[in-house]
């Protein structure tokens, strides 16, 4: 008798005309990938990241019916291997147009191990091979094998069949039995930090789950349903689970000793439904739009989808009905990537009422229309991501307790000089009166965890104060649902009391700030973990240390009072560069001005702190440390990377990812540790070397009602914030210097804002919505948030040369009109928005409420992706406080524009 399970097997097996056909051949395109209509295989078009490695978007990856289904298939020396384990050296690569043919030359140097990855078109799929140019070393025997990782969120509870008749389901949780799989003697010694993170994991690996000749993943489910089978060596199936929380599933092939020429051989059929095309997308605002403005959705269709010429809007009414109120035109379409697109205007609805957007057989979830359609759009960025992520307090919001407080025993001056995992770098062995180890007392108040992880990245807390006081005094934002008790470390959502929530988070930040400035002597590169193991660990932040200051006297399980022999304690890198001393300095003068008649005695404190470091500064000017990039955080990165992210957004105006993460960026070089008195290269060319003090000497001219010598360091600096490089990064920012300025220097930035203007619609015309592309490794959310943020103070300043549209279009865009799907990026704010993202509860599959992740990425060479139903790809979902803290600012702007008399209704 079958089994419920075998029947379902049976039935999908049996149920598809198209299982597995010959009847398709697949051919090499112009962009150097084999494609067929509804499949794409792609070989090594990215590379392993320089700095975090194993990013899973590399190596062999497949695209089965609008999904990339697998990845990072090449020869590994893991069953399970995690993000920072040895991986291959790429030699070349070569696409056969003739023979429909990619290879890619490849090699483990240490090993002597050289071989080649070839992917070749046969009837109905693909050959994979790998041929060796010489027999696998002994030492390599049982370790090296072809892998290649399937997606979780596509297979997970989805059936498998083994051979034919072997049937099983993709396990939701990972339980399979652990061995110990040691280091090889030879293998390549990795940094003291790598070595220490195995030692504590065991050297364990999973084993499999499943195994043999041939399986087929999917097999229930249409659109991913794709057979292996093996000429070679056993398939094996392993759930990298097993390992963290961020594995996939893994199919693995033993690389056969004594064999060279096919020692990998596998042939991979995936289900390809017949003339498949991709469904229309319908990207639109998620929260709605006001009546008066610009009403346009994108659609995103397939190069070969021939649907109809018109679109339409419908009103859904109170008994759940829907009536058309609208048909349209959509234009032409436009090819970017590999869909084209077209735009749907519907900007004549303006009655406030529910609607939908009908497109073919595609309906959206329903909109308001309303004028207040962008007025509830920030509140959790501000009062639950921001929230949660206050380091050195709890946080509860009703029965939950989000995290108790945490990191009370901070910190240890960084005991190691030179570079430390994920782009951390300390530049020197003392500092004043603290040697490396040291404890320095008084910094665990303020500062908010910076993105998944829980560092204390400093340009990300200098953008919060900035953006925040910013917030405050632009929207008169008195919004008030937090009771933030500094002295008792504990925080309530939902618990009004009395003190605008903007000015308790600027008030947070600055306390870190100023312990830095009291208790070190000037602005640093932030606080973070002493090693991977603490680094990992994502949950309760209150649970990462014992909150006791480590005392080496004591033994490693003894404590006394405060004190422990516990050397868990996070590390404090007091490495100091003139970007962090000068926006440090900007970020106190600023958060003076807002705690004034809240907390006088903080505002003077930081009014004075910021004089003093600003008159410092001008008398011994703060070196660039040598050979460490930006003194420790790189220009961009990965995940809680080295970032400047407040280099972009609101403290500068500079576009790019506001995030502080975007780009491929090499770890700061562990070299010399001398000072040098000159900028970075990539940071002069960046445009950030001009005027290094402009925020601070903004925001010192604001805070002092425009005193001196502040307010004549404005009207020096200012023509050099208006150049057309400037004017896209932080020109915008002088419109806030104008009432200190001579009526001239209206006159001038006007001129530069018609200029900026003349060019902007041809560069924002690069993608079909209208806002910067997304083309670096990491989401470029942020730089559209920046864009919405710098055009709403132009159109302020200068609404005759800067139409509402353009911030409108950065927010909607945000909040849905977006490429890949229609889902809101700010998790929990829309219809439809993301809800499992890359932030520290991500174990749980779950989000943080007002993240903002930085959504989609090109996986090159032209596959746009942002997966809604998975959130373990930090480059697409991990949300950062100071994106959180820019959207407060642009979601204002949002809900101001749609308000403002004479516009709208």
């Amino acid at each position: 008798m079958l089994t419920r399970i075998g029947v379902c097997l049976l039935l999908a097996v049996t149920s598809g005309a198209s299982l597995f056909s010959a009847d398709f051949f697949m051919k090499v395109t112009d962009k150097n990938y084999l494609d067929t209509q509804g499949f794409s295989v792609f070989l090594y078009d990215s590379t392993y990241h320089p700095v975090f490695v194993d990013q899973k978007n590399t190596a062999m990856e497949m695209i089965l019916h609008g999904q990339r289904i697998a990845t990072n298939g090449d020869v590994r020396l893991m069953p399970t291997p995690e993000q920072w384990d040895l991986v291959a050296t790429l030699k070349g690569r070569h696409a056969d147009k003739a023979n429909n043919r990619l290879t890619a030359d490849l090699a483990f140097p240490t090993f002597d191990l050289s071989y080649t990855l070839e992917v070749a078109a046969e009837p109905g799929g693909v050959r994979v091979s790998i041929n060796l140019d010489k027999p696998l070393p002994q030492k390599l025997a049982g370790r090296a094998g072809f892998n290649l990782e399937f997606l979780p969120s596509i297979y997970m509870g989805k059936a498998y069949l083994v051979d034919g008749t072997k049937a099983g389901i993709f396990p939701r949780t990972p339980d399979d039995p652990m061995v110990k799989v040691m280091p090889l003697p030879d293998e390549p010694k990795k940094a003291y930090y790598l070595e220490d993170w195995d030692k504590a994991k065991g050297y364990t690996q999973p084993l499999p789950f499943a195994e043999g000749k041939s399986i087929t993943l999917g097999v229930d489910d249409a659109l991913a349903r794709v057979n292996v089978k093996s000429d070679t060596g056993d398939l094996m199936l392993f759930d990298g689970r097993d390992r963290a929380q961020n594995g996939w599933f893994v199919l693995r092939s033993l690389i056969p000793t004594g064999k060279t020429t096919g020692a990998i051989v596998w042939h991979i059929r995936p289900d390809v439904i017949p003339n498949w095309t991709r469904p229309p997308m319908i990207a639109h605002s998620q929260v709605g739009y006001a009546p008066g403005f610009s009403k346009v959705a994108v659609l995103e269709l397939d190069p070969k989808y021939n649907g109809p010429k018109t679109a339409k809007v419908l009103r859904l009414m109170e008994d759940g009905s829907y009536k058309q109120v609208f048909e349209g035109p959509i234009t032409p379409s436009t090819p970017w990537l590999r869909y084209v697109y077209s735009k749907f205007d519907f900007t004549p609805v303006r009655d406030p009422g529910l609607y939908v957007i009908e497109y073919a057989d595609q309906r959206t979830a329903p909109f308001p229309i309303a004028r207040d359609a962008y007025a509830n759009i920030w509140q959790d960025s501000l009062d639950h991501h921001l929230a949660e992520q206050m380091d050195h307090v709890s946080v509860r919001e009703g029965y939950r307790m989000w995290h108790g407080a945490s990191h009370l025993d901070d910190g240890r001056m960084a005991p190691v000089v030179g570079e430390q995992f994920d782009g951390w770098y300390q530049d020197k062995a003392t500092d004043g009166k603290y040697k490396g180890g040291d404890h320095i007392p008084g910094m665990n108040v303020g500062g908010w965890y910076d993105a998944g992880d829980f560092d204390l990245e400093e340009p990300a807390q200098l953008n919060v104060i900035q953006s925040l006081a910013l917030a405050y005094r632009e929207f008169n934002l008195k919004y008030d649902e937090l009771s933030v008790d500094e002295a008792a470390r504990e925080v309530e959502m939902h618990r009004p009391d009395g003190v605008p929530d903007a000015v308790e988070q600027v008030r947070h930040g600055a306390l870190l700030i100023l312990a830095q400035f009291h208790n070190i002597g000037h602005a640093i590169r932030g606080t973070h973990e002493p090693d991977l193991r603490q680094y990992t660990q994502v949950g309760d932040g209150a649970s990462k240390t014992d909150g006791r200051i480590y005392d080496p006297k004591l033994g490693l399980n003894e404590v006394k009072g405060d004190y422990s022999g516990k050397p868990d304690d996070r590390w404090i890198f007091t490495t100091n560069n003139p970007y962090f001393q000068w926006n440090a300095i900007a970020a106190l003068a600023a958060a003076a001005d807002v705690l004034k008649g809240w907390d006088d005695a903080l505002a003077k404190d930081c009014l004075d702190t910021a004089i003093k470091a600003w008159n410092d500064e001008q008398a011994h000017p703060t070196p660039w440390p040598a050979g460490s990039g930006f003194g420790g955080a790189a220009p961009a990165g990965g995940p809680g990377g080295g970032v400047l992210a407040a280099s972009q957004g609101v403290v500068s105006g500079a576009q790019g990812n506001l995030h502080g993460r975007g780009s491929s960026a090499a770890p700061a070089s562990s070299g010399t540790t001398s000072a040098q008195a000159t900028p970075p290269a990539g940071f002069a060319r960046g445009g950030f070397g001009v005027g290094q003090d402009w925020a601070a000497a903004l925001e010192l001219t604001i805070a002092t009602h425009g005193a001196e010598p502040y307010k004549s360091r404005l009207k020096e600096l200012f023509p050099q914030m208006i150049t057309p490089q400037q004017m896209d990064m932080r020109g915008w920012t002088a419109v806030r210097a104008l009432p200190y300025l001579d009526a001239s220097a209206k006159d001038q930035m006007r001129d530069a804002v018609k200029t900026y203007m003349a060019g902007l619609d041809k560069q924002l015309d690069a993608t079909p919505f209208g806002v910067p592309p997304s083309l670096g490794t990491w989401g470029g959310s942020g730089a559209v948030v920046d864009m919405a943020i710098r055009m709403y103070f132009l159109h302020k300043t200068f609404p005759d040369l800067v139409g509402p549209e353009y911030t409108l279009r950065a927010v909607n865009y945000i909040l849905g009109t977006h490429p890949v799907s229609s889902t809101s990026y700010v998790a929990g704010v829309g219809t439809v928005s993301k809800t499992k993202t890359y932030s520290n509860n991500r174990a749980d599959n779950s989000y943080i409420p007002g993240a903002v992740i930085p959504g989609y990425i090109v996986i090159k060479p032209d596959f746009p992706e942002c997966i809604d139903d998975f959130g373990l790809l930090w480059f697409e979902d991990e949300a950062v406080v100071a994106g959180s803290a820019n959207w407060v600012v642009a979601g204002n702007a949002a809900d101001a524009i749609t308000r403002e008399p004479k516009q709208g209704q």
